[in-house]
């Protein structure tokens, strides 16, 4: 069982083998690994599925944060006696004031979610709101331009749907001037954001009024 420290952040201590988080539970937390070693699984086919072991510094449970109403994909536990950073929904722009280790971390995870494999096979709803918080997420960590093959490749990965439903959703965004697509000076496609903040709230109150 975790116990909380006190702290500007949330720091809880969990025992070996202690559930953090389990499949199928609501979340509005993410966590970041400071100590220790976590293993995230899923139960396909009646068999449990080990998707990753992982390490510090590393962050897990963040699709709790990018979409709404989210249902854990996964199951979490503590392989060694760990301590992490818990990262509540609502806290989470207070939190990048504080730590801007923590959005690093967090944009590291989500542009190499190619190179891992922890959301294979794991299909997650409410792809547009997800693709909007991402994008949100790059803005916060300083990045507002993107290869657009690249970015199709790992939205694609990271939310694992297929690359004409992100580029029906990428559309969308252009259309209400969220983004816009332009040729870099290597004759590459690519995006720009041309809105940082609150991106999916701003497409609702556009096409609201269109």
């Amino acid at each position: 069982m975790g116990n909380p420290s006190k702290g500007s952040f949330l720091v809880k201590n969990f025992l070996r083998y202690s559930v953090i988080f389990s499949e199928g539970t609501r979340g509005d937390t993410a966590y970041l690994l400071k100590e220790g070693m976590v293993e995230i699984s899923k139960e396909m086919d009646g068999k449990k599925k080990v998707f990753a072991h992982l390490r510090p510094p590393s962050m897990f449970g963040e699709m709790a944060i990018l979409l709404d109403d989210e249902k854990r994909t996964a199951t979490a536990v503590a392989l060694e006696d760990s301590k992490v950073v818990e990262i509540k929904k609502y806290d989470f722009q207070e939190y990048l004031k504080q730590s801007p280790v923590i959005i690093s971390t967090l944009v590291n995870v989500l542009v190499h979610r190619l190179k891992t494999a922890t959301v294979k096979s794991l299909r997650v709803p409410n792809l547009f709101i997800g693709i909007c918080n991402v994008f949100g997420l790059m803005a916060q960590g300083g990045v507002t331009t993107f290869n657009y093959l690249d970015t199709l490749n790992t939205l694609a990965a990271t939310f694992n749907t297929n690359k004409e439903s992100i580029d029906k959703a990428l559309s969308m965004l252009e259309q209400h001037k969220i983004i816009e697509f332009f040729m870099n000076d290597n004759h590459e496609k690519t995006i720009r954001l041309l809105e940082t903040k609150d991106l999916a709230h701003k497409v609702a109150e556009r096409t609201k009024g269109a």
